[in-house]
């Protein structure tokens, strides 16, 4: 049996489209990581409604304009590495598909930039400020990249289609560059019209990508459900789509919510404590604090199997540069130096460990284990410790959270064994 999934994962791997995924995404694995350490700067050091900011006391001890130098440098660096993610994933995939098939990579990146730029701008074009609609894209960020993977690899395969082959030579004259122009003229000019009208669609009918308005009521409605038959499959939907490569669904869950069921939770739980609020099994506490665990259940659960179970060099280097983003929930660095995202070693226990987890944690509610999450919680607050700030400093919900990402641990181990045997097989026959 597990010769058989080594098989059929490792025949998966081999296919064009995830051989590009892979090798973009590990590429990029530098700027997801530094993004991710300006994330975690910026909303936990520089944010007043986060804990670390609130624990040191940082509107006292922190002067003014170190405030405003360190919150312009990481927001900065946040919006030109995680906001603007989806050029370099475009460029690399674009290139990475180009090489595939012996063509002239670089041309193919520049084209593959044009196109998702342009569609990007024309998807916000409404907007007063045209360019800053263009900085801010929901298309050009890490959460949306699988529009950008898409558009490079596509553009890829039209140079794959139309380009010649291109040989890298070291020292080019002006000759050689030349010819080597006039050989990428036709795919570019393809590339760029199949762009200019995907452009133009999307702007004719008022397409907001990344933007839908089904995926908002979907996320609405769990925040505000309290039956676990709404909560359980919108938070698989979801997951599902952040393994896609669309992370906004699952972004919008794992927030603090505001919504009426929620305030209700908060006053009952004021009044009479809180095994007695009316809404026990609310999906935004119930998924913020024990499905995701604030983004811990997967991505941290991750880093201590790979540091305890595995002897791969590289893994363990991914793994310990990303522990101190990971513990206070930027996971972009983990996620695509692994990757996770569209990877199908990943999907099923992705896409169902939190969906398990909110299963178990409703039992425990029931039963009285543990009682629900009902208070807000800081931003930057580790995973681990939502379920305990979220019940007033509850110990038992402590331990169950503990007791929770231990049996995530144990879930995920396997696949990381067979990943292991997936990658000494392709070694094996040279891929």
């Amino acid at each position: 049996m597990l010769d058989q999934i080594v098989k059929t994962l490792s025949w998966i791997r081999e296919k064009s489209f995830f051989i590009v995924v892979q090798r973009t995404f590990v590429m990029l694995m530098p700027i997801a990581t530094i993004g991710a350490f300006f994330q975690v700067l910026k909303n936990g050091i520089f944010s007043p409604d986060s804990l670390i900011y609130n624990i040191f006391n940082f509107d006292s001890v922190m002067s003014d304009q170190f405030w405003n130098i360190g919150n312009a440098v990481s927001t900065g660096m946040v919006r030109v590495t995680l906001g603007m993610f989806g050029i370099y994933v475009a460029y690399f995939a674009a290139v990475q598909t180009a090489r595939l098939y012996r063509k002239d990579a670089t041309m193919a990146g520049v084209a593959a930039v044009i196109v998702i730029t342009f569609c990007a701008f024309l998807s916000g074009a409404d907007s007063e400020k045209e360019i800053q609609a263009l900085i801010y894209s929901r298309v050009l960020n890490i959460n949306g990249i699988l529009f950008a993977i898409i558009i490079g690899y596509f553009v890829g395969q039209i140079f794959h289609f139309f380009g010649k082959d291109h040989v890298h030579i070291k020292n080019e004259n002006y000759n050689t560059i030349r010819h080597r122009a006039w050989n990428t003229f036709i795919p570019t000019l393809i590339s760029i019209v199949g762009g200019l009208i995907l452009g133009l669609v999307i702007y004719y009918f008022k397409i907001k990508l990344m933007d839908s308005l089904y995926l908002k009521g979907l996320i609405s409605s769990l925040h505000n459900s309290n039956d676990l038959k709404v909560i359980v499959p919108v938070t698989i939907l979801a997951t599902l789509l952040w393994w896609a490569g669309i992370g906004y669904p699952l972004q919008s869950m794992i927030t603090t919510s505001n919504s009426a069921a929620a305030m209700a939770n908060m006053n009952a739980a004021l009044r009479h404590g809180s095994a007695s609020v009316p809404y026990k099994y609310l999906g935004s506490s119930l998924v913020q604090a024990y499905g995701w665990m604030g983004n811990a259940c997967i991505a941290l659960s991750l880093i201590v199997v790979i540091l305890l179970f595995t002897h791969e060099k590289d893994l363990e280097k991914i793994a310990k540069m990303n522990i101190f983003q990971v513990a206070f929930g930027s996971t972009q660095g983990l996620t695509i130096g692994l990757p996770i995202i569209l990877n199908p070693l990943y999907l099923l226990p992705v896409v169902f460990i939190p969906a398990i987890n909110e299963l178990i944690a409703a039992a425990a509610i029931s039963m009285k284990i543990i009682v629900p999450s009902v208070y807000p919680v800081l931003r930057g607050t580790p995973g681990i410790l939502i379920s305990f700030f979220g019940s007033n400093g509850n110990w038992s919900c402590f331990i169950f959270t503990i007791l929770l990402f231990i049996l995530d641990i144990l879930i995920l181990l396997p696949a990381i064994v067979i990943g292991q045997r997936i990658n000494l097989e392709l070694i094996k026959h040279g891929k």
